[in-house]
């Protein structure tokens, strides 16, 4: 019988990390730790099965196949906005901190409002359905002359290849998750000032970027809702999603016809635009990669890439469209590794 034996190599991978690791036979055995590096893959250890997982990411979907624009808003039960990196007015409103300032975000304001209102629908807690309203009744408040919700900051979203927003300026994502809050407070307390508060809303959505609203067009065809109203345009695709996901839920809310065509529009766009966040192993974040001369894709990170499936499960859901559902099926074969080959 051949014996096998075994002895130190050096190996080093993309030429940069270096370790040291066993050949045994024909066969090489390589630092976890180093493969880690390497290929930012994550791993799990069960000890009581002394076994090694490893993951291309831990990152985990929840399944969205019947989408309610009355119901818990994309699992936003499991959100915990207090944890993130915000102070409460004395209010009770949430003003999120930046290196440069503390300010209100009309969108954490409105993730918020939703996660407690998707508590209340689980829980029935007092205390949960006045922090919703508590929101919606911010949102009512505070909205503007032109019917929205401001970010009275500046934002570079992506330094050398876009200019700076400058404040004020309204974004697709704080638009449609106000619209999904106001609509679920009509729901709840059957008062009509949501809903004729969320109506107003609806010019932002028609007003072009240049002027400072959030529309803008792909191929000068297909209207966009951008979530950074950039110029040349940006195209972020979670903050898109998300505002079409508010005028749903405002259409289904009030039969509105107005608002339907702004969410049909959308949907015509958003059919047409997917493949190009299609990565073949990940989505890009947004298509600053076509429209400057950045040259390379704003990857999404995993978190964003989960979003974007979130958010595109629960438009399907609606749309029931093939097209969508094969892409969701790619996307959520991504998390496990499955890279589509170039042929």
């Amino acid at each position: 019988m051949e014996i096998q034996t075994s002895r130190d190599i050096k190996v080093v991978l993309h030429g940069r990390f270096e370790g040291m690791g066993k050949m045994e036979g024909d066969e090489f055995y390589i630092p976890y730790s180093l493969i880690e590096k390497a290929y930012l893959t994550e791993k799990d250890w069960v000890v009581s099965t002394t076994t090694l997982k490893v993951h291309v990411t831990k990152a985990k979907v929840s399944e969205i196949t019947n989408y309610d624009y009355k119901g818990n808003y994309l699992h936003y039960n499991k959100n915990s906005v207090e944890n993130w990196n915000v102070v409460f007015d004395k209010t009770g409103i949430p003003q999120t901190k930046y290196s440069f300032g503390t300010f209100y975000n009309p969108s954490t304001i409105s993730q918020y409002g939703l996660q407690h209102y998707s508590l209340f629908l689980i829980n029935q807690d007092k205390q949960s359905k006045e922090k919703f309203l508590r929101v919606a009744n911010w949102l009512v408040n505070n909205q503007d002359g032109s019917g929205g919700w401001a970010y009275r900051f500046d934002h570079h979203f992506f330094p050398g290849r876009l200019d700076k927003l400058k404040a004020p300026w309204y974004s697709a994502i704080g638009m449609g998750m106000a619209l999904s809050v106001l609509s679920r407070a009509f729901h709840l307390t059957k008062d009509r000032k949501y809903t004729d508060c969320a109506l107003k809303g609806l010019p932002i959505f028609k007003t072009p970027v240049n002027k400072n609203g959030i529309l803008t067009r792909f191929e000068n065809k297909y209207d966009y809702y951008e979530e950074c109203p950039t110029e040349p345009a940006s195209f972020i695709l979670n903050g898109f999603m998300f505002s079409l996901i508010g005028l749903y839920d405002l259409y289904k809310t009030t039969n509105n016809n107005d608002t339907l065509r702004l969410y049909r529009s959308g949907i015509v766009s958003l059919k047409r635009m997917l493949p190009l966040y299609d990565l073949g192993n990940r989505t890009a974040y947004d298509l600053t990669h076509y429209t400057t001369d950045g040259g390379y894709p704003n990857v999404a990170k995993w978190g964003y890439h989960v979003t974007h499936i979130h958010l595109l499960a629960a438009i399907n859901s609606v749309e029931k469209d093939k097209k969508m559902g094969e892409t969701l099926v790619r996307w959520k074969g991504y998390l496990a590794g499955k890279s589509k080959p170039a042929f």
